[in-house]
């Protein structure tokens, strides 16, 4: 091998996977996406991230659907929908581009859904509620910050 190759092989042996210190540089199968666990499980605690697969899903919904009207109304395909979700509970690559925003939306949608203690947990939810009942703006504001 020549300088430039070792070079560029000593660079691509040094990748890390994304948010995953000392991992393998190209992993095998992604991360699975599991829907209808508490959001802890989703997001483990010793990587507080969003898995690999959801986020990619997450970005392209940031990327196109302020350019779509209704997106989170307009149901998805559902047998795109349910192909989809099968390959990010099994860890598959999934190529976004072949999926509509609507289909998109709606496996997020159904991804929330499932949460069992929705996205915040059933305390901050309700301490959310009392929040709103205040009628003192600037103590609402106080209170949610």
């Amino acid at each position: 091998m020549g300088s430039w190759a070792q070079r560029m092989h000593r660079r691509a042996a040094s990748v890390v996977t994304c948010g995953h210190p000392g991992g393998v540089p190209y992993p095998h199968r992604l991360e699975k996406v599991k829907f209808g666990v508490n959001l802890d499980e989703v997001c483990k605690p010793e990587y507080p991230s969003i898995p690999g697969p959801l986020l990619v899903l997450i970005l392209k919904l940031n990327k196109e659907a302020p350019l779509r009207k209704d997106v989170f109304r307009a149901p998805g395909h559902q047998g795109a929908m349910k192909k989809l979700i099968h390959f990010l509970q099994a860890g598959r690559l999934v190529n976004v581009d072949n999926y509509s925003v609507y289909t998109i939306a709606s496996v997020l949608k159904k991804f929330l859904r499932k949460l069992p203690n929705g996205i915040f947990g059933r305390e901050v939810e309700t301490e959310l509620f009392r929040i709103i009942e205040i009628e003192d703006e600037l103590e609402k504001q106080t209170r949610i910050h």
